[in-house]
């Protein structure tokens, strides 16, 4: 297993596609295995990640030094940032983690604390298809967003959302529906908890900012770019077609007279006007101009600010979910003026919603350092303990062979470097 991770490291952008186009075609427990192994927070990440798990929200908190802050600690810390990000993670609903991303979400850190801003981020954890489907993932992230800003009291004012691919669609589903609750009616496994207060929606704060990477928003796969694109990008139709059947299709019980109905799933890209109601704040999105979805996400945008909504897009030559799949990036710089945007963006956003954000800026990014490269000799103590699940679900070997093939054709992939692959 770890011969596999490492190569992957030092895979050119191209290689590292074709593997992602394998992997999200494969069924959802062999493709967890190979994503969760290869994006497995290294050591040097430890000491940013604070783990959760609990009654109101999974995932963890990420923060600088926050792995052995106590409670009590944590949360002076939580209400001492400038700056909170509720991140919502992709990967098509059937696979992903809250810590998946790791360099990424340290870059975002980082490079807002070099604006002067203190951040952490809130990174959740959802319910995976397809043992769990529509609403369920979308039920966990309002529970999270709904702890965040009533149970901890944190000031909307201060909160950037973030999501990507799918973590943008759930992103946008609970801004939707907690902006007017009276429109939605819960509806649980368990009739006796359906009319319990736990489970009634309220209306929540508004973030201050919403960013959308490379965001999923129609299940339709019939614009212009999903035709050019799916030669580029490593989400084709057959990845489109397994995510509709795992996440939004229902389940046909054997009673059943009549198929079920299809659930109103991802109807945003469908609306008009009215998203100044629930997108009352500034919106930055980064897209890609190589990837299937980017012509539905522009669409979503045009409408958005006709609707008046502050709306900025970064649009690159890259594939889909670029801005935090760092590795499918050739250009570096590219990445580098993509963090500088986003913290400006962030910057923005807060001194737009608090007057008072000058006022806290910090003028020193002093005890912030780069996170280095380390090997990874004591990794994880668990390291090999699903060697033999893995192996078993992909008896074809299809990612070793991919590997070897590509360092093959390509003799100068060794001298390259990247970071872990993400998806």
């Amino acid at each position: 297993m770890n011969g596999i991770r490492t190569a992957l490291r030092k895979l050119p952008p191209g290689t590292v596609i074709k593997i992602l186009r394998k992997v999200f075609s494969l069924p959802a427990p062999a493709a967890r295995l190979i994503l969760n192994d290869v994006t497995r927070p290294r050591q040097s990440h430890r000491p940013w990640i604070h783990k959760v798990a609990n009654d109101d929200w999974s995932g963890c908190w990420i923060g600088e030094g926050v792995r052995k802050m106590s409670e009590t600690q944590l949360m002076e810390y939580i209400h001492s940032c400038d700056v909170v990000i509720f991140n919502v993670h992709g990967g098509g609903f059937r696979i992903g983690t809250s810590t998946m991303y790791m360099d990424t979400y340290i870059s975002w850190i980082t490079v807002l604390k070099e604006k002067g801003l203190k951040c952490c981020i809130m990174s959740i954890d959802y319910r995976l298809a397809p043992e769990f489907r529509y609403p369920s993932p979308v039920e966990d992230v309002v529970k999270a967003y709904q702890h965040l800003t009533m149970t901890l009291e944190v000031e909307g004012a201060k909160i950037i959302t973030a999501g990507d691919s799918a973590g943008a669609a759930l992103i946008l589903e609970m801004l939707f529906i907690t902006h007017d609750p009276s429109m939605f009616e819960i509806v649980t496994d368990d009739p006796e908890q359906e009319s319990s207060p736990g489970n009634t929606l309220m209306e929540l704060p508004r973030p201050a900012g919403n960013v959308l990477i490379s965001p999923l928003v129609t299940d339709e796969t019939t614009s212009e770019s999903w035709q050019t694109n799916v030669k580029y990008d490593y989400i084709t139709q057959y990845t489109a077609k397994v995510i509709k059947r795992d996440y939004f299709e229902p389940i046909r019980s054997s009673k059943d007279e009549e198929p079920p109905e299809p659930n109103q799933v991802l109807g945003i890209a469908k609306l008009q006007t009215g998203f100044r109601a629930f997108l009352n704040s500034h919106v930055l999105m980064y897209i890609g101009h190589r990837e299937v979805l980017r012509d539905d996400a522009l669409d979503l945008a045009a409408k958005a600010e006709n609707d008046g909504v502050e709306w900025q897009t970064v649009m690159e030559d890259c594939v889909h979910d670029w801005f935090c799949v760092r590795e499918v990036v050739k250009d570096r710089s590219i990445l580098k003026r993509a963090d500088e945007t986003f913290a400006q963006f962030c910057v923005r956003a807060l001194q737009h919603e608090q007057m008072s954000v000058p006022s806290l800026l910090r003028t020193s990014a002093e005890g912030l350092e780069a996170v280095p490269e380390e090997k990874d000799e004591d990794e994880d103590e668990d390291e090999d303990e699903d060697e033999d699940e893995f192996y078993e679900a992909l008896s074809d070997d299809v990612v070793e062979k991919l590997v070897m093939q590509d360092l093959a054709d390509d003799k100068r992939a060794s001298k390259r470097s990247v970071m872990t692959v993400y998806v």
